[in-house]
C-alpha cells in the first residue's frame, strides 16, 4: 500500500515533460511529431562586430603561399587569440568552433570574417580541403589536426599542433 502511495505521489510531482511540451520528445526540436519541419531558431538580435584584426587572422589561414605547417601555426594563433578574448578554446567540434570565431559568442565579435577562405561548408579546412579536427585538452589547450596529403586522420602524414 505504501509502494501505491509513493507511486502515485511520483506520478502527480513529476508528469510525464513529454505531455507538458505539447506531446514533443527532446529530440523533435526541429520537427513537430507529424514530420514538418519547425522554422529556424531566430537570429541573434544583438549584432556581430568584426574584430579589428579579422583580416589578419583570416590571412594566417587562408593566404595563398602559405605551407600547410604556417597555415596549421596559424590556426594555432587564431585559438591563441580567442583564448585571450574569451578565456578559454571556443567549445565543440569544427563547425562549433568556426561559428564562435564567426561570432556567435558571448561578445558578438567575429575573429574571421564570413568570406574567410580556409571556411568551407562551415568548416576550417586545411590545404587539402579536408577539416581540422580539434581536440580541446583543457580551456587553454587545443590540439589541432590536419589530416595532411591522404586526407585521413590519424596517419603518419598529418600535421598536428598542441
Amino acid at each position: 500500500m505504501a509502494l501505491v502511495a509513493v507511486l502515485g505521489a511520483i506520478w502527480i510531482f513529476f508528469p510525464d515533460p513529454a505531455k507538458d511540451a505539447g506531446g514533443k520528445n527532446r529530440g523533435d526540436a526541429t520537427a513537430d511529431s507529424k514530420g514538418t519541419q519547425l522554422p529556424p531558431p531566430p537570429a541573434p538580435s544583438v549584432p556581430i562586430e568584426l574584430h579589428g584584426a579579422a583580416n589578419e587572422l583570416s590571412d594566417l589561414v587562408a593566404k595563398a603561399g602559405l605551407t600547410p605547417e604556417e597555415r596549421i601555426q596559424g590556426v594555432g594563433q587564431l585559438l591563441y587569440t580567442y583564448r585571450q578574448g574569451f578565456g578559454g578554446n571556443p567549445p565543440g567540434l569544427n563547425e562549433d568552433v568556426v561559428t564562435a570565431l564567426l561570432g556567435v559568442n558571448e561578445k558578438h565579435t567575429a575573429l574571421l570574417p564570413k568570406t574567410c577562405a580556409a571556411i568551407r561548408d562551415g568548416q576550417l579546412v586545411d590545404d587539402w580541403g579536408t577539416p581540422y579536427w580539434f581536440h580541446a585538452i583543457s580551456s587553454k589547450q587545443m590540439e589541432v589536426r590536419s589530416a595532411g596529403p591522404d586526407r585521413e586522420l590519424f596517419t603518419p602524414d598529418d600535421l598536428t599542433l598542441e
